[in-house]
This record gives structure tokens, C-alpha cells and sequence, in this order.
């Protein structure tokens, strides 16, 4: 069961779909630190209905994909440091089991490709975990 999904969704490479704290709290300006809040999946809107995290990606179709490699981040990588895969090992492996943060196509050297016609899915979780 710590492998189940309660949601499947349909990710775009590029998007942000790391957990967000959004504050409700009208009593403090704009940042300010406070507890009135919820978290949402993306960072500029909630992706699904579930509330938990992305936490495995599966590669379903990169069939027509003209890159070669995948860049992949975790949520707690903070800068451009993110392991790249070649796409070819996505033909054994279709799933990666990783807290999604985001993803893009890209070459060897991690120079981004803007791709369109792929198939990759997310699987979420019915709630935000106690700890990542």
C-alpha cells in the first residue's frame, strides 16, 4: 500500500509541481510566517483533486520524443543539480519513484528541449504525508 496511488494525472515537463503552503491569513502581510493556510500540488495552482504529492512519475509513451535524456527534481533539490536520464532507460524502467518537483526533456548536457508529444503520468497520494 505505500506504493498505491489514489490519483492518476497527466504531467506537463516544465510545470512546477512541487507542495505549496498558500496562506489564508488576512491578519499578516503578504509572506509573513503564519499557520492559516493549506497546501496545494503546484506551484501557481492545485494539479488533481488529491492533496498529496506527485510521489512517482511514470514514463508511459517517449516514443516521439526527439530528446534524449530526462532531467528529473525531487522536492527538496533546490538548484539546476538534478540527476538526467537517458530516455532509453525508461524502456525497462517506465516508473521513477521520486517526491516529483518537476521534469524536462533535455540532451546530455541538460540543455531543455521543448517537446510535445509524450504520455506521462503522475501518481498521488489522498494526503500530505507527516514527513517526506
Amino acid at each position: 500500500m505505500l506504493n498505491s496511488g489514489v490519483e492518476l494525472i497527466t504531467l506537463s515537463a516544465g510545470l512546477n509541481y512541487e507542495p505549496t503552503f498558500v496562506s489564508t491569513d488576512k491578519r499578516v502581510p503578504a509572506g509573513a510566517p503564519t499557520s492559516l493556510g493549506y497546501w496545494q500540488i503546484g506551484e501557481i495552482q492545485q494539479y488533481g483533486f488529491a492533496k498529496g504529492p506527485i510521489f512517482k512519475v511514470g514514463f508511459l509513451d517517449v516514443s516521439s520524443v526527439s530528446a534524449t535524456h530526462v532531467k528529473i527534481w525531487g522536492i527538496t533539490n533546490k538548484n539546476n543539480d538534478a540527476p538526467i536520464f537517458p530516455l532509453t532507460y525508461f524502456t525497462l524502467n517506465p516508473e521513477v519513484t521520486v517526491y516529483l518537483k518537476k521534469f524536462i526533456f533535455c540532451d546530455a548536457f541538460g540543455v531543455e528541449a521543448v517537446e510535445t508529444d509524450y504520455n506521462v503520468i503522475g501518481y498521488k497520494k489522498a494526503a500530505v504525508p507527516l514527513a517526506w
